[in-house]
């Protein structure tokens, strides 16, 4: 009888694929701790390039901060600095608000993010 001395693979979710040396393989989108995380660093990216003359987190945070605020929501530089740093999430009327600076073929990479990277 063949006995081998490798540990059986432990893995907490049934549906994860393993590559050839027994290792978890992980999609890129997966590497986050935080499921939120991706989305949080992709409207960051998104706010640098609706603002391509920022040349500062500072300056940005107070470009988007004028650019959204109104008096029914007013917007502050620190609360733009939270979601360049991806520590707060935005309300989607302000995502919504930057894509349409941003431009229309920015709503792809809701969709496939990779394609567009």
């Amino acid at each position: 009888m063949l006995t081998t001395s490798t540990p059986p693979i432990s893995n907490p979710n049934p549906f994860a694929r393993i590559n050839h040396t027994g290792a978890v393989m992980q999609k890129s989108f997966q590497k986050f701790r935080d499921p939120q995380e991706r989305e949080r660093k992709w409207f960051a990216s998104l706010l640098w390039r609706s603002f391509p003359e920022a040349t500062s987190e500072a300056q940005l945070a107070d470009l988007v901060a004028e650019a959204l605020n109104t008096a029914q929501r007013p917007v502050n530089p620190r609360t733009v600095r939270n979601w360049l740093r991806s520590e707060n999430a935005p309300g989607l009327h302000y995502v919504v608000a930057v894509l349409a600076l941003a431009g229309a073929e920015t709503v792809f990479e809701l969709f496939d993010p990779e394609q567009t990277a």
